[in-house]
């Protein structure tokens, strides 16, 4: 029995030697990029940011078109936590008067994410202010 278990170990060690050097190096920067990997999604799970949905807008251009005029809008989520249906108000305002308004949302805002979107005015935008607001969302 003895000769049967030297046997079955000299053909695993034979074996391992057959490896080459290559694909012992690819295996083992897979193992530290699947072991980083956990530790990231760990530490966010476990210390990430918590804070609520901070939602900064900003007029990213208008264009004139067609049938009027395309302000777009660009919000980003400066908080910790996604926010789902963001809906979002576009006033102009001339001589202190709204003359104008439109609204839009966002389906989905990721935290520390930018998302795009545009609303359509009848007069031009450029002469007068314009003021942005988020009146609400959801929590997904």
């Amino acid at each position: 029995m003895k000769a049967s278990s030297e046997k079955k170990n000299a053909a695993k060690k034979s074996h391992v030697a057959d490896i080459p050097l290559v694909e012992w190096i690819i295996g083992a920067v897979g193992m530290v990029i699947v072991v980083t990997a956990v530790g990231v999604l760990l530490r966010e799970a476990l210390a990430g940011d918590k804070s609520p949905p901070d939602v900064k807008l900003t007029v990213h251009a208008i264009a004139p078109l067609r049938n009027g005029y395309l302000v777009k809008l660009r919000a980003e989520n400066e908080g910790g936590e996604p926010a789902a249906r963001v809906g979002i108000t576009v006033e102009l305002v001339e001589k202190s008067k709204v003359v104008e308004a439109a609204e839009t949302q966002f389906e989905y805002l990721p935290a520390h994410s930018v998302r795009d979107a545009g609303v359509f005015f009848a007069r031009d935008p450029r002469e007068g202010e314009l003021r942005l607001q988020v009146h609400g969302y959801e929590e997904p």
